[in-house]
């Protein structure tokens, strides 16, 4: 079950980067075929977690206000266009992110309702065994 943790966000957020990297490196290949149809629903449910997140992130960096929650920009953003704020390059781009975050799991979706049809095999079988 999530619990809000409001105040461990950053750390959650590198945990989360920690374990998409190992889970990176472990999916060259699936040992238990039958194992891919719950995977691909986990990754769906993530992506989709993903997309809330970044939506709630790109309101939060719109409606922020200079003064309150930073002082000012050091100059290095776009030429007329204010890096936060209500019309902030950060939440655009957080806005452009959650739809191709959308897009993403609409695809994993789709991935994993085809995965369903297939018998999979509880253990892959060596060459040999073929």
């Amino acid at each position: 079950m999530a619990i809000n943790a409001e105040n461990r966000q950053a750390e959650i957020a590198d945990e989360l980067s920690e374990v998409a990297r190992t889970l990176a490196h472990s999916t060259r290949s699936v040992p238990h075929p039958a194992e891919s149809y719950g995977l691909l629903g986990d990754l769906q449910a993530a992506q989709d977690a993903l997309v809330q997140v970044y939506e709630q992130l790109a309101t939060w960096h719109g409606a922020v206000v200079d003064g309150t929650h930073y002082n000012g920009e050091d100059g290095r953003g776009l030429k007329g266009v204010p890096a936060a704020g209500p019309d902030g390059h950060i939440a655009g781009l957080l806005k452009m992110a959650a739809a191709s975050a959308a897009e993403a799991a609409a695809l994993v979706s789709r991935a994993h309702s085809a995965n369903g049809v297939v018998r999979w095999f509880d253990d892959a079988k060596n060459e040999e065994e073929v």
